[in-house]
């Protein structure tokens, strides 16, 4: 009797375990960059500013690592990743360009 689901091949697996690691890592890298420079403009303390963003991160990155096993397309997991870390790195250049002007 065949299973009703389709089995991944290694390339697929290797596909989405590299995703569920640097890609989840990047987004999260770029999320806690754009968080502690947007909490140190707004005035906070930038030790405080960072230890609060890095535990949200954490969760951030075990969430997005979740993610990339469950969706259903890795296209998709790819996109939202590295574009989530493109956008974010860029909004983290930005704030912190605009607190040491």
């Amino acid at each position: 009797m065949a299973h009703p689901h389709k089995s991944l091949r290694w390339p697929a697996i290797t596909a989405r375990v590299t995703a569920g690691i640097f890609g989840a890592y990047a987004f999260t890298w770029g999320f806690a960059a754009a968080g502690v420079a947007a909490l140190v403009g707004l005035g906070v303390a930038y030790h405080d500013a960072e230890m609060g963003v890095l535990m949200l991160a954490f969760l951030v990155f075990l969430g997005l690592f979740l993610w990339s096993f469950a969706a259903a397309s890795i296209a998709r997991v790819w996109a939202v990743l590295a574009g989530g870390a493109a956008l974010l790195f860029t909004a983290a250049w930005a704030l912190q360009r605009a607190i040491l002007s």
